[in-house]
């Protein structure tokens, strides 16, 4: 038997805005604090080594644009769930000891690429509710945000496709 249907806890397109807002403080703080620091220190190519150092700068001041934009909606950052991320985090995790050093950072930069998707897409979501709400100073923040993720994807689609050319020249480990 299936439980009784709950009444909506997000009733208005401004709560939706807060909720998406939330989802993006936690993924950007939590990329900043846990993610791109282990990334980079895993990485053993020196130019994806500087990318997620570059990447990790950018996005301390990711944090720092959606707490502004808490605060053109004058509210408080309040973090909040991102299962995508969370599981992204553990399928990494889970597969990567699995792997031959000499295909790790090409497996770790297509991962990074996933997540780097699931922002743009987080990001494009809340910067059309944003728009449609006329909050257009939350709209601006999310936006520069946004194309620095687009950047973001693009330089680790390049490392990628570099890395993986390169470990699929070397011989297989056995």
């Amino acid at each position: 038997m299936s439980a009784p249907p709950q009444p909506p806890q997000i009733e208005t397109a401004g709560q939706l805005l807060l909720k998406q807002l939330s989802k993006l403080i936690t993924i950007e703080e939590t990329l900043v604090r846990a993610v791109l620091p282990k990334l980079k220190q895993e990485a053993q190519d020196e130019q994806l080594e500087q990318a997620f150092a570059d990447h990790l700068e950018q996005t301390k001041q990711h944090v720092q644009n959606v707490r502004a934009a808490f605060g053109e909606l004058g509210a408080s950052p309040k973090g909040g769930e991102d299962k995508v991320l969370d599981a992204a985090k553990k399928e990494r995790e889970h597969q990567v000891q699995r792997l031959a050093p000499a295909l790790r950072d090409g497996f770790n930069a297509s991962t990074a690429m996933g997540t780097e998707h699931h922002e743009i897409a987080e990001y494009e979501a809340a910067i059309r509710l944003a728009e449609a709400l006329g909050h257009d100073g939350v709209s601006s923040l999310l936006r520069e945000n946004l194309e620095e993720e687009v950047q973001a994807l693009e330089l680790l689609a390049g490392h990628a496709t570099r890395l993986a050319e390169q470990g699929a020249k070397e011989p297989a480990v056995r």
